[in-house]
């Protein structure tokens, strides 16, 4: 009888503890965006069974500080999944389903610089985006495939909680992990994509789906020590090592260890292509599907400067790239030296001052066939998959007011066009020319070398 007359005196609260069960199943796996709304069905539970038995007589008050509480965490919960809601990636748009596989190489060719054992060799992990003939029977992927342990360390990394990021770990992308790979009669092009400092493999998901839909091989390297999470082959990870580029040195030791940095990623991507080639001659039938003969090389930021390195070494690189590449770390000398193949460098409007456009100028002065665009109202992490954290980073300036959907479409046009034709294919079918892509979007802007700045140019500025 007393349960009775609760119902009938406390509906509302009644309600709560009927529909917010409900809700929970709706919104399937617990995340932590959901806590607010856990607490008050912990709140509405233990006030209904404390007024229930008896133990507890609330007056007045005590129902406003109820109706207060409740509101505010109902108010938490609705603000928490519109900040940091679980993101969808995109399908590509490709005519070709997608498959991926994972593999762990370690190089023993070469020392690991950032470990104190000198008996240790450099490992790193890259994964492989292709067209695939069948899905049945395998499941897609993760987006994250190192889950909490790359979540957390890229919390701690911009000083975040670290449970902040965790429902990032839970979102699906859209290859199917170790799908056959589609047979053709021509081996599939092969694009090399570097992530840029404190990145991931994973942050460039999108480009490498897009480029499998469309028939090209795309990898993705996870470079080691400068990546947040590293799965190694004895089993364990190898975490961001921030002191690979220290800050608050003098600048000789900050030159000395970006330069590091640098080579490290270019020798990274030669290294994957030494392991490429030991496939394929090896007999692997997944890698003869590969032309290594027609490799690209796609780098954001470090990776964009470690890709010049890579592509100024080894001749198997016939196409380059770079968004917002930094190239202060490789030197003057080897910027003079310039690119002999088709090179493409993106830059963002945040990246439009400062002394990385006195390298540009060096760079495409030596290099026989590099262009530079800009894209407008962008800046430098919209050249990764930043907007899958949060839909508000445009309004608050993380990332640019161009927005992620046009910067990616934008993006991904770009990159596919300018693959197609300097790489090429009989397999690629239903990409646009490049010059149709740079036509079609106004947030596109040449930038000519005459409007590069100069050493003089940056002297005086520094003078005031």
């Amino acid at each position: 009888m007393e349960l009775m007359k609760q119902i009938k005196t406390h509906p509302f609260l009644f309600g709560l503890l009927l529909l917010l069960p409900l809700a929970f199943l709706l919104l399937g796996k617990p995340r932590w965006q959901f806590y607010p709304l856990y607490a008050l069905f912990l709140l509405s539970l233990g006030l209904f069974l404390l007024e229930s038995f008896g133990a507890f007589h609330p007056g007045k008050s005590t129902h406003r500080v109820f109706l207060f509480l409740g509101g505010t965490l109902l108010l938490l919960f609705l603000l928490f999944s519109a900040v940091f809601p679980k993101m969808k990636i995109k399908e590509p748009e490709g005519p070709y389903k997608v498959g991926t596989k994972i593999y762990l190489l370690e190089d023993t060719s070469r020392d690991e610089p950032y470990t104190e054992d000198p008996e240790d060799h450099r490992q790193i992990a890259y994964q492989v985006w292709y067209p695939a003939e069948e899905t049945e029977g395998h499941q897609k992927t993760k987006w994250i495939t190192q889950g909490k342990t790359l979540t957390r360390t890229l919390a701690k990394s911009f000083r975040f909680p670290a449970f902040l990021l965790d429902h990032t770990a839970e979102i699906y992308a859209n290859a199917y992990l170790d799908a056959p790979q589609l047979p053709a009669d021509n081996p599939y092009p092969v694009v090399l994509i570097s992530h840029g400092w404190q990145g991931f493999r994973q942050l460039h998901t999108d480009f490498a789906e897009h480029l499998a839909s469309y028939g090209f091989i795309a990898i993705s390297i996870d470079h080691t020590y400068g990546s947040q999470a590293v799965p190694l082959q004895d089993g364990s990870t190898a975490l961001l090592k921030k002191e690979a580029l220290p800050s608050r040195v003098s600048a000789e030791a900050f030159q000395k260890a970006s330069s590091l940095l640098m080579s490290t990623y270019g020798e990274d991507v030669l290294s994957v292509l030494e392991d490429l080639t030991r496939k394929k001659e090896e007999k692997d039938p997944f890698f003869q599907a590969i032309n290594l003969s027609s490799v690209g090389v796609l780098g954001h930021s470090t990776g964009g400067g470690g890709d010049v390195y890579a592509a100024q070494k080894d001749s198997r690189i016939s196409a380059l790239l770079g968004l917002d590449a930094w190239l202060e770390p490789l030197g003057e000398e080897a910027l003079s030296n310039g690119l002999s193949i088709p090179a493409l460098f993106v830059r963002s409007s945040q990246w439009s001052q400062g002394p990385n456009n006195l390298h540009l100028r060096t760079l495409l002065s030596a290099s026989s066939e590099a262009s530079l665009f800009e894209m407008r109202d962008t800046n430098h992490v919209d050249f990764s998959m930043a907007y899958m954290y949060s839909p508000i980073s445009p309004y608050i300036g993380f990332s640019g007011k161009l927005g992620p959907e046009k910067s990616s479409e934008i993006q991904k046009a770009l990159l596919s066009s300018f693959f197609h034709e300097t790489l090429g294919s009989e397999n690629i079918t239903g990409i646009p020319t490049l010059e149709d892509v740079l036509s079609r979007y106004e947030d596109l802007l040449p930038i000519q070398e005459k409007d590069l700045p100069s050493l003089w140019h940056f002297t005086k500025e520094k003078s005031f």
